[in-house]
């Protein structure tokens, strides 16, 4: 459920043995800095960015580079000290940290609700901050920058995942059709971007071919040979969505999650008290409705929220992402396509239920009537045409293409009904945990 987190330690200046313990450069090897000596810039190719002092010849570095190596797997941590910003960023995927792989899934085995999910991550975090840090630091300095969802489908067969994937890049197109977040397919990957967040669905097997069975290679801890790993990832679309600081606020602000911390600007009364009364405390409480807020996990009152633009990142605000993330998911499930003679049982019926309709009510008869010829040379027609080519083909008038289009989602036929071959996947658990569910029994 949980994959990439990126989070900061900020105001690492108060934690004198933390900044010591980042600071301190590597036992074994060395570092080059090149630094442009008329400028004091760092060249492209140079990993840290570093000021050179002429008068000294010293080198003071802005920001350091490095990772933390895991002991029971293939994986290091990486991590960003910005010295000039006073912040350390860790940017990992968790499953990966835990297990090796992302094909095991950071989940809980008895419930994948919100709410169980959303501890499990507090938890994971608490326990994080404790193993590496070594300084007890406050959970308000922890602020979280991006948070990626995703899902892993199981289908029978790779070759079913594949076709399935192929089927979707029709809605792909509905979708992700704006200039701003075009969808881009990449044939084992369907992608868009948009300046808030990102949404993918690319085929597992493919993509741990590429990159995760190479590291496995080198260390397997994942207590899973690589052949079977593989062969479970063959049979995997993931589904993916990057949560940017942007998208959270968005989501955020979105749900009024805001007024908790600023009660008072929602009331006439009470605003225009605060206006009066405290014009500094007004000005700051409404450059914190206005801008964009620092996600901390701590709770925070009132006033330290307004001064710091820094809230907490509670079950409120994960509870709109979890939403946001199986919406997405949801939108790109597909139906199978109906036989005519389905098509032609299901007109039958409603126009059934059109009859059983007093005949004075002749609105509501209109309304529940189905023209049925017009409905099944449609739906004969959607058998080779998506609806949305359909509606550009101005085959019919754009409003009454709209009136049957309505029809034909009551009959059961919508953009999503063009699955061939295959009956539709379930959106559950049940095969990852018979698969790998003793992972999460431990």
């Amino acid at each position: 459920m949980i994959d990439t987190i990126e989070f900061k330690l900020n105001n690492v200046d108060t934690y004198n043995i933390i900044k010591t313990q980042f600071e301190r450069t590597s036992k074994v090897g060395s570092t080059i800095i090149l630094v442009d000596e008329d400028t004091g810039e760092m060249f492209e190719n140079s990993k840290i960015r570093a000021l050179l002092h002429h008068d000294t010849n010293n080198i003071t570095a802005f920001t350091k580079r490095s990772s933390i190596y895991i002991a029971s797997s293939h994986y290091t941590l990486s991590y960003v000290y910005n010295i000039a910003q006073n912040f350390i960023s860790f940017n990992f995927a968790i499953p990966k940290y835990l297990f090796g792989t992302n094909v095991i899934q950071f989940i809980r085995y008895y419930s994948q609700s919100p709410e169980t999910i959303y501890q499990y991550l507090v938890d994971f975090l608490q326990g994080f901050v404790k193993k590496h840090f070594l300084q007890t630091v406050k959970m308000f300095d922890i602020e979280l920058t991006r948070l990626d969802m995703c899902y892993n489908q199981f289908f029978n067969s790779k070759n079913d995942a594949l076709s399935y994937l192929e089927q979707q890049k029709v809605l792909l197109k509905k979708y992700g059709r704006s200039s701003k977040n075009e969808g881009k397919d990449y044939g084992t990957t369907l992608f868009y971007h948009t300046k808030r967040y990102s949404f993918k669905i690319y085929h597992k097997g493919t993509e741990f071919k590429k990159n995760d069975r190479k590291e496995l290679l080198k260390k397997n801890n994942t207590g899973e040979t690589l052949d079977h790993l593989q062969e479970m990832a063959d049979k995997i679309l993931r589904y993916e969505v990057t949560f940017r600081a942007a998208q959270i606020n968005y989501l955020f602000e979105k749900a009024e999650l805001h007024c908790k911390y600023v009660p008072f600007m929602f009331d006439q009364t009470n605003h225009l008290w605060a206006r009066k009364s405290s014009p500094e405390f007004y000005k700051n409480a409404m450059r914190f409705v206005e801008q964009s807020k620092h996600f901390v996990f701590e709770p925070v009152m009132h006033y330290d929220a307004i001064i710091t633009q820094s809230v907490h990142f509670s079950l409120e605000i994960f509870k709109e992402m979890y939403e946001f993330f199986w919406q997405k998911v949801k939108d790109y499930q597909l139906t199978q396509k109906l036989s005519i003679f389905d098509v032609m049982q299901k007109v039958d019926a409603l126009n059934e239920t059109r009859d059983n309709i007093r005949k004075e009510n002749e609105k509501l008869r209109r309304e529940n009537s189905y023209n049925k010829p017009m409905i099944v040379t449609l739906s004969l027609l959607s058998q080779y045409y998506s609806l949305d080519e359909l509606r550009k083909s101005n085959l019919l008038p754009r409003s009454t293409f709209f009136h049957y289009q309505k029809k034909l989602k009551e009959v059961g036929i919508t953009s999503e009904s063009i699955l061939q071959g295959m009956p539709p996947p379930a959106l559950d658990y049940v095969d990852y945990k018979h698969y790998f569910g003793r992972h999460h029994l431990k």
